[in-house]
């Protein structure tokens, strides 16, 4: 007994055991020393000998079964089996043995609720709760019924007992608490250590990413330069093939690298949104001008279709709304041999100052397969790999975006057919910084393409003057060489020091500063740049060069005082454009570039403004032709299958004709349309609303809601609808719907409130011939005779389905 209750201390004082353990151990040692004291009492006091063996028992077993099971790793069990001797065994002998009311029982009671209620968790503890009450009043009708089943105290024992129970029961309860928060207290401080730890292992992460980001980023800076000069010159077919296969391997590498970079953000909680005010004709200008080309390159056309309403200038994270768009377009191109790809943006509304934007990059590749949708976004995945095995990448790309779309706090669906195409679509509220409509956007200079072999420089500034601060010396020489054929003076520093010595005697036009230096960053040069006596480049453009990436680094150069920053690898074109962003305009030349072919697109031109949510259902909602064609629902056609022939419903048999048949007593059969025809009729929904709800017969009378939900799991936004009847029921809900969609409503709203009003919608017909229940198998052929025969009518009530 020593032993093990030693050994129960040691794991109690341990702040390496789980919390429960320690709980248990405690209350039980509690436990095991009061009914010890209670033993003590008893005895003096002369109780029941019944109620002393029971005491002693208690004493064995309970810490032993505490041991045993810590020790086999059965906590719970070990914590259920103590409370069922207490409940089962040890409170009932007490109460009839030791007094029942006139005992110490009654305080026995109390604390049998706190020690389940502290050692058991989940049902157990509900359960054992309840049997605990069920006993007690049990324990107290038995005795007032059946008052000769208890062995009644005298008035001297009475209260020696109870007097002894309450204060053995009052100070356990008080250590059990005690202890219990300061178990707490002891848990809680752990919690912060460790909480405090990891955020310091985040900061540690941070860092080493940041700067493997630098130290990546520098070489490849440098290999992407130098090849780029290569370029330039007047080499062969064969040196220049070799070239351009480096320049997109460099390429591939630094998206690599930034897809880690974002993920270990992401999943760190460290990633943080930078919002701006952007131009919105801007951005779509820039992206056109990285995708028209690789389009162009395998063949594939590239549309973008601009809803005019858009407002002109918009306030949000620009960078991560561009990276959204950069990586669902990346992957369209890579996995779109023919046909098209097509960005569209539509402003669905505004409110408050804010705009509700629907992004939508389509393609007309091979597709997604149905199995593969639910772990589309899922980190490092990629469906169908024998079908993509010569396609590279990660397997990133989309969960980042589905993760920066939920850190915007927007949505993101995706619709797909296998070997038709997919469409994703983000939706994102963005805050309006100038609501005049971006109309009709004119997209210039978009896809160069370079004809020649030799480079020319779009222009000339030999009377401009650039200061280029680095300490990687190989940096310095491609960035000279980058900027050789505008004829633009270039000096260049290796660090803080040799720049804040340069910039003292002679005045530059622009300064290009790296960030990360040893001895003296860019940030503290640029500052001492600025407080120079001299005063020669006080107010000169400081431009940082970066291996950072990130919105985040971008506001930190923006508030440490730079004019702008440029990424590295940095190529020549965004140099010069950096440059005659912030040279004088008197010391830049143009130069007319024949070598370079420019086009334009106008964003409007291809543009169908969808409806937020499109309302449609099968022909059989009986709503005259009239009406779905005002209220624009579309409908998809039933088969009617009579004499070995097939018919659409609608379109090639009409009501006339299908009265005619039964006049003849022509057996016929209706059918849904198959999976494959719904999911064509969705995608032609698609092109007309960002979000469709589909309302179908009741499922109990059809195979066409299951038809219509399997079709619909290619389609991250259309939603199936049971209505639960049929024929003008349908319809009844059809236009209901219709009303909440032109109200504003989202699918979700419109959704449930067809739910609450399918309670109000009542479904009943009339049947001449009661062959309905014969083809439906309700009825045999000779009972469908006999009815036919006395001209039987049928009348119809459809509830819950059928």
């Amino acid at each position: 007994m020593k032993e093990m209750l030693s050994s129960m201390w040691k794991k109690l004082l341990d702040p390496d055991r789980d919390l429960k353990e320690r709980t248990i151990v405690y209350t039980t040692l509690i436990g095991v020393v009061s009914v010890f004291i209670v033993l003590l009492g008893n005895i003096l006091i002369g109780e029941n000998m019944v109620e002393i063996v029971v005491l002693v028992l208690t004493l064995i077993l309970s810490p032993t079964i505490s041991f045993l099971c810590i020790r086999l790793k059965k906590v719970d069990l070990g914590a259920f089996l103590i409370i069922a001797w207490v409940v089962f065994l040890i409170l009932p002998v007490a109460y009839f043995y030791g007094g029942g009311l006139t005992g110490c029982v009654t305080s026995w009671f109390i604390f049998s609720y706190l020690y389940i209620g502290l050692i058991l968790s989940g049902k157990t503890r509900n359960v054992m709760l309840l049997m605990l009450t069920i006993l007690i009043c049990a324990l107290y009708g038995t005795s007032y019924f059946y008052p000769d089943l208890v062995l009644y105290h005298t008035r001297l024992t009475w209260y020696l007992d109870s007097s002894l129970s309450v204060l053995i029961v009052s100070f356990a309860v008080y250590i059990m608490v005690s202890f219990q928060k300061r178990l707490y207290i002891e848990e809680n401080k752990r919690a912060a250590e460790q909480t405090r730890e990891v955020e310091e292992l985040n900061q540690t992460q941070n860092r080493f990413f940041s700067s493997m980001s630098h130290e990546i980023r520098t070489p490849i800076n440098t290999i992407i330069g130098l090849n780029e000069m290569i370029l330039r010159e007047d080499i062969s077919d064969e040196v220049a093939e070799d070239a351009r296969n480096i320049q997109a391997a460099s390429k591939i590498l630094i998206s690599v690298v930034n897809d880690i970079l974002d993920m270990s953000k992401i999943e760190s909680g460290h990633m943080e949104l930078v919002n701006v005010s952007y131009r919105v004709g801007d951005m779509l200008s820039e992206i056109t001008n990285m995708f028209w080309g690789k389009a162009k390159e395998k063949g594939l056309e590239f549309n973008i279709e601009v809803d005019p309403a858009v407002p002109a200038n918009l306030f949000g994270d620009e960078v991560r709304i561009k990276q959204i768009l950069i990586n669902l377009l990346n992957n369209a191109v890579k996995y779109t041999e023919k046909g098209s790809i097509t960005l569209s943006i539509h402003c669905h509304k505004t409110e408050d100052g804010k705009a509700l934007l629907f992004y939508s990059v389509s393609d007309t590749g091979m597709g997604i397969k149905e199995e593969a949708l639910p772990y589309l976004f899922d980190a490092f995945q990629r469906a169908d790999e024998e079908a993509n095995r010569r396609i590279e990448g990660t397997g990133l790309g989309l969960s980042i975006v589905k993760q920066l779309v939920n850190l915007m706090n927007g949505e993101i669906a995706v619709n797909s057919v296998y070997g038709q195409g997919s469409t994703f679509m983000v939706s994102l509220w963005q805050k309006v910084s100038n609501p005049q409509p971006v109309g009709d956007i004119s997209i210039k200079g978009y896809g160069k393409l370079v004809d020649e072999k030799r480079y020319v420089s779009g222009f000339l500034a030999p009377e401009a003057s650039v200061l280029i601060v680095d300490d990687n010396k190989m940096n310095l020489e491609v960035e000279r060489k980058l900027l050789q054929s505008t004829k633009i003076q270039v000096d260049t520093a290796d660090s803080g020091e040799a720049a804040l010595s340069m910039t003292a005697g002679k005045r530059y036009d622009i300064i290009l500063m790296d960030h990360l230096m040893p001895e003296m960053d860019g940030i503290e040069c640029l500052q001492r740049i600025r407080k120079q006596a001299a005063g020669l480049n006080n107010h000169a453009p400081i431009i940082a060069l970066t291996a950072n990436a990130g919105a985040e680094n971008r506001q930190l150069y923006m508030t440490s005082g730079f004019d702008g920053y440029l990424l590295k690898p940095v190529s020549g074109l965004q140099l010069e454009e950096m440059l005659l962003t912030h040279l004088p305009e008197s010391k830049v030349t143009r130069t007319v570039v024949a070598t370079q072919s420019r086009s334009q697109m106008n964003t409007a031109r291809g543009y169908s403004k969808k409806v937020p949510v499109l309302i449609a259902t099968s022909n059989l909602c009986d709503l005259p032709a009239r009406i779905l064609g005002e209220l624009q629902i579309d409908t998809i056609p039933f088969r009617i299958h009579v004499d070995g022939k097939e018919y659409y419903d609608g379109l090639e048999a009409g009501t006339d004709e299908i009265i005619r048949y039964m006049k003849e007593g022509k057996e016929f059969r209706s059918e849904p349309p198959t999976v494959e025809e719904f999911e064509h009729f969705f995608a032609g929904e698609m092109k007309k609303a960002h979000q469709v709800i589909y309302i179908t017969l009741a499922a109990g009378i059809s195979k066409e809601y299951e038809r219509a939900r399997e079709a619909s799991r290619n389609y991250g936004n259309v939603y199936v609808f049971n209505s639960g009847f049929n024929s003008s029921s349908i319809g009844l809900l059809v236009l209901m719907a219709h009303n909440m969609a032109m109200q504003g409503m989202t699918p979700s709203g419109i959704i449930n409130e067809l739910g609450k009003q399918k309670s109000r919608v009542h479904c009943s017909f009339a049947a001449s011939d009661p062959g309905v229940l014969y083809r439906r198998g309700m009825v045999g052929k000779s009972i469908y005779n006999i009815m036919k025969s006395v001209g039987l009518r049928l009348f119809f009530i459809i509830k819950n389905d059928v």
